[in-house]
């Protein structure tokens, strides 16, 4: 065999190698098999068919076209349910490319995260380069093996049109399920928009909140698996079991339950929007016709009933038109909140300097509904804060580089073992400085924490509940009392078979507990 003739052979063979694992390569971690790239399909002969008969420059840039396209789309997905349990979508989800730089180039650097993201681009162009030079090479296999070429695809095409469901072939469903999420997306923002458009109930008084501040805190990346994954639990009982003690010896009471976030892994402000709105804000199209709705969020609720309303949103360090719906009087994002100290990679300022800055800037004489975002617990979790004296934290600046604990983003994230764990030392500290500033609150004070979403599956497996923990927590028992018994608890531990509340359903506890004044029945 000659050199030319062996080239041929080898080229040809590389084409078949890329369009089959472009073909079965999954959409789904789980699909990550020897068996799945095992699997034969009637694509691969059709398209070698295709390309031996017409081999054309438009027919082949077509194919490498599409299947590099293939590849991208599967490579979203599964990146997708790694990071929030369900597949990509092209209409929802294009902005989460903007919110990955920012969390890439604020974890290893902006030159850094260039060179990866050039790194996937050049390697994708190679592989391209590679199927279109050996693509042309298949006209040239000769007769004999144009004629193994063409039966191969006439024989898979006959087996998979005449026996379908027996087939030992298996087509390829990425795109048409692509457009039919598309379509489910719009038929979807149709059903929101109806349900945006309903009659408004009247709106209500919270008399039995009278007087007192309302905080509404939400813990980044608080799921239910920091309590139920046993590695977790090791940390995540004993620290909430200690909160419990120190509010409890401080003269507060708390109550506890399950509630379902709509997101997982990140978009945090699906699950403020859905609290806040009542309604179940599960995409970015969701919330964006939310944002631009006449309904009323629980703050301008609270607002129209006599609270002063702000935010504390140290995440926030970009224009944020969407604030002028929530209806703060005081919106308070990462560069209005004066943090004089440095930041934790991805993370603007430390929990602790949050709480601070919140009490001393937003807390004034006068009922206050105030919502915190709290995000030393977001991804990468390191490095992490020490905890200091409070009276110290001043202005941020005590935060100078050296108070902080933990490897570089590379090293944490080098292992799944260091990752877990220097995520659940992040929740530890949050709810350790969440549970300290509450003991020390002189004011009478209505707290409501929350998580707002579980991690990433990368932790917590594909398999986990989308639940977070709630903490209802105040001085007067007969507040918590009103809650609905069948879901909250009493501590700060729910239990563990007590029904699950969707998050919307929060608004609506609060909207209707706590209307009637204080010794009058619901």
């Amino acid at each position: 065999m000659t050199a030319s003739r062996i080239s041929t052979v080898v080229f040809c063979a590389l084409a078949v190698a890329i369009l089959h694992v472009a073909i079965v390569m999954p959409s789904h971690p789980a699909g990550l098999t020897l068996a799945r790239f095992l699997q034969p399909t009637w694509e691969l002969p059709a398209v070698l068919l295709a390309v031996a008969l017409f081999p054309a420059r438009g027919l082949r840039m077509l194919v490498v076209v599409l299947a590099l396209a293939l590849v991208v789309l599967r490579v979203a997905d599964l990146g997708t349910y790694a990071a929030f349990s369900r597949p990509f979508n092209p209409l929802l989800d294009m902005h989460l490319l903007v919110s990955g730089w920012g969390l890439l180039a604020s974890s290893v650097g902006r030159v850094e995260a260039l060179g990866y993201i050039l790194a996937i681009l050049t390697a994708l162009a190679a592989v391209g380069w590679l199927l279109w030079i050996s693509l042309a090479r298949i006209p040239r296999i000769g007769r004999a093996g144009r004629g193994v070429t063409v039966a191969l695809p006439m024989v898979a095409v006959l087996v998979a049109v005449v026996a379908p469901q027996s087939a030992p072939f298996a087509a390829t469903p990425v795109v048409a399920g692509q457009i039919a999420r598309m379509t489910r997306g719009v038929a979807d923002l149709a059903a929101f928009t109806e349900a945006l458009d309903e009659a408004p109930t009247p709106a209500p008084r919270f008399a039995a909140l009278d007087g007192y501040d309302v905080i509404l805190a939400f813990v980044e990346s608080y799921g239910r698996s920091w309590l139920d994954d046993p590695q977790f639990a090791e940390t995540a009982v004993p620290r909430l079991e200690a909160v419990e003690r120190r509010l409890a010896e401080a003269g507060w009471h708390m109550r506890s339950a399950w509630a379902a976030a709509p997101t997982r892994g990140g978009q945090s402000w699906l699950s403020h929007g859905t609290l806040l709105s009542g309604l179940w804000v599960d995409s970015q199209t969701r919330y964006d016709r939310l944002i631009t709705s006449d309904r009323a969020s629980l703050n301008e609720l609270f607002r129209r009933a006599g609270w002063r309303t702000g935010a504390a949103m140290p995440a926030i360090t970009l224009d944020w038109p969407e604030a002028g719906w929530f209806g703060y009087d005081i919106t308070l994002d990462a560069e209005a909140l004066d943090y004089a100290g440095k930041p934790f990679e991805w993370v603007t300022m430390p929990d602790q300097y949050t709480w601070t800055a919140m009490d001393r800037m937003l807390r004034a004489p006068g009922p206050d509904m105030i919502e915190i975002a709290l995000v030393t617990s977001h991804a990468p979790w390191t490095p992490l804060p020490r905890i200091v004296a409070w009276e110290a934290v001043g202005d941020g600046s005590i935060f100078d580089g050296t108070l902080r604990d933990g490897g570089t983003p590379r090293e944490v994230w080098s292992a799944p073992e260091t990752f877990r764990a220097q995520y659940s030392k992040s929740l530890d500290y949050a709810l350790e400085i969440a549970g300290q500033y509450i003991a020390n609150d002189d004011e009478d004070t209505l707290f409501v924490i929350l998580g707002d979403h579980q991690p990433a599956p990368l932790l917590t497996g594909q398999d986990a509940p989308p639940d977070v923990p709630v903490h209802v927590i105040s001085r007067d028992p007969s507040l918590l009392d009103r809650l609905p018994a069948a879901h909250f608890s009493r501590g700060m531990i729910p239990t563990p078979d007590a029904p699950v509340l969707p998050m919307q359903d929060i608004r609506a506890i609060m909207t209707t507990a706590f209307e009637a004044p204080t010794g009058e029945t619901r």
